[in-house]
């Protein structure tokens, strides 16, 4: 399966969303295997598609992106819909299921990014839940 940066990001995020504290400061450029440019334009079009909300960011002369601030970022309903749709994860999972699901289909994909974020929050989902 392919995906493109703006997929990526929003994966992260959804992996991220589902922890019950979530910690968005988490998701980072490198988190995803991208330029911080790439991501922060990345974060620009989720956010303009309502996939997301929350992000801020801030803006030069053109209204172009300078940096986009993460740590408010949420999932919107449509951007839910989207990746579960996508990735053909059933939406009345758990989140420590829907994470276990992402995690066994990122090794599949070869996204090493992926794979070690997911595994990163199966792991703290664990815990927490300990």
């Amino acid at each position: 399966m392919e995906f493109d940066t703006k997929q990526k990001v929003l994966l992260a995020i959804y992996l991220e969303y589902q922890k019950d504290i979530p910690d968005m400061s988490s998701i980072k450029a490198e988190t995803v295997g991208v330029d911080r440019k790439v991501f922060d334009i990345a974060l620009d079009k989720l956010d303009n598609e309502q996939l997301v909300k929350g992000i801020k960011f801030s803006r030069g002369s053109q209204n172009e992106v300078l940096m986009a601030f993460i740590d408010t970022a949420k999932m919107t309903t449509k951007g839910l819909q989207y990746v579960e749709t996508k990735l053909d994860i059933q939406p009345e999972k758990t989140g420590l299921e829907k994470v276990k699901e992402v995690s066994q289909k990122a090794a599949t994909w070869g996204w090493n990014e992926a794979k070690d974020f997911a595994a990163k929050v199966l792991s703290e989902l664990i815990q927490s839940q300990a």
